[in-house]
């Protein structure tokens, strides 16, 4: 016997839209909708145009050189935590001076660029508006997974940043994701954003969820695409709270910094990628930290039973985390860009998964332009999964 109050039709019915809990905050689209309409020069550029530098967000120069920032005492380089904790608190960010050493930055650095050539040459390397990015470090190169331990062999600054996460996140913090993001000449630049915007509209208003350690191998600053940042915006957010209104904001400045600075953020602080005006790629490493409960409880990912993967419906997969979006759940990069939305087939997962229960999971590993044609010719998972997801478009 048919129930009327569980019928479809019954629900529909009584749950006109401004019935619906929450509504107001859940729609509200903050603190975006206020940041820019409060902001205009933040809106971000037309991508299919030619760039313009007209006074927005990224027509911009280093603290010491902008005209509003210039008298103002931001963050310098240090060595010395208390100094690192107190900038971070009223900038939303602090440097580590030397937190690599030139030998350091030296390896990383030519890890980082025979990677980048290397996908080029494989046909899996990954663009975005600002440029190319290098996914999933950890599997790209010994010196990256030790960046991720904060091994001082690696990063002579690592028992400082540990010390440092450990007391902004708490133990048991958990690295969210480590690539590489490229700035080249004539791309755009990224929209200025928060990294713990999948929170949004809720703020945590005390303390971060998430921090950014930025590693920073070549020298960055106004030509080159150094990052674009707010000083201090974190502090409008917070004061904001959860599905407040953000008012008007600083200017942005470009980050300058010497290779082996690292950058420790705020994950509420407003920044993104710059502008390169300089004709070499300008790579830095974003390697961001959660607090430890930020996963499914359940890691379905690798639980679930292949047969169920197999028959599954869109929404089950969906269900399951199996369908990435930008913010969570991406493989080697495949499902950046992507909004998590049921059977998106750029965020979809199920093919890697399915490649793996077959034992034929071939993942991008260390490239570089000596590879052989073996390694570059490879039939990379990702390679497979890009095809895939444009031939069902």
């Amino acid at each position: 016997m048919e129930i009327k109050e569980f019928t479809k039709s019954y629900i529909e019915k009584s749950s006109p839209d401004e019935d619906r809990l929450f509504k107001d905050f859940l729609d509200s689209k903050e603190p975006y909708t206020s940041i820019f309409t409060n902001n205009p020069w933040l809106r971000p550029p037309d991508f299919k145009n030619p760039l313009k530098f007209d006074g927005q967000y990224w027509d911009t120069t280093v603290g010491r050189k902008h005209p509003f920032w210039k008298t103002k005492k931001l963050p310098s380089p240090t060595k010395e935590i208390k100094q690192i904790r107190k900038d971070f608190k009223k900038w939303g960010y602090a440097l580590i001076e030397d937190g690599m050493s030139q030998d350091q930055c030296r390896i990383f650095m030519e890890r980082l660029l025979e990677q980048a050539e290397g996908e080029k040459l494989a046909g899996v390397k990954s663009m975005t508006p600002s440029g190319q990015y290098v996914h999933t470090l950890i599997n790209k190169g010994e010196v990256f997974r030790k960046c991720i331990e904060q091994d001082t062999d690696a990063v002579q600054a690592g028992i400082l940043i540990e010390k440092f996460l450990n007391e902004t996140l708490g133990d048991g913090w958990i690295c969210h994701s480590f690539l590489a993001n490229g700035a080249e000449k004539g791309f755009y630049p990224q929209v200025l954003h928060l990294d713990q915007s999948p929170l949004s509209p809720w703020i945590t208003e005390d303390a971060p969820a998430l921090v950014n350690t930025l590693y920073i191998p070549q020298d960055v600053n106004e030509d080159n695409g150094g990052t674009l940042i707010i000083p201090g915006s974190h502090k409008n957010i917070i004061k904001a709270g959860s599905n407040g209104k953000v008012g008007k904001l600083n200017p942005a400045i470009n980050l300058e910094a010497k290779a082996g600075t690292i950058m420790l953020f705020d994950g509420r602080l407003l920044h993104g990628t710059g502008v390169n005006k300089t004709d070499k790629i300008r790579f830095v490493a974003a390697m961001s930290n959660v607090k430890s409960w930020m996963r499914s409880q359940e890691n379905w990912i690798i639980s679930v039973d292949p047969k169920i993967i197999k028959s599954a419906s869109p929404k089950l997969l969906h269900r399951m985390g199996m369908q990435a979006a930008t913010y969570g759940g991406t493989i080697e990069g495949f499902g950046m860009g992507a909004s998590g939305r049921i059977n998106e087939s750029f965020g979809s997962i199920k093919h890697f998964r399915e490649a793996f229960d077959a034992g034929e999971y071939i993942r991008v590993g260390e490239l570089s332009p000596y590879s052989s044609k073996k390694d570059l010719n490879k039939k990379y998972t990702l390679k497979d999964a890009i095809k895939a997801a444009k031939s069902s478009n």
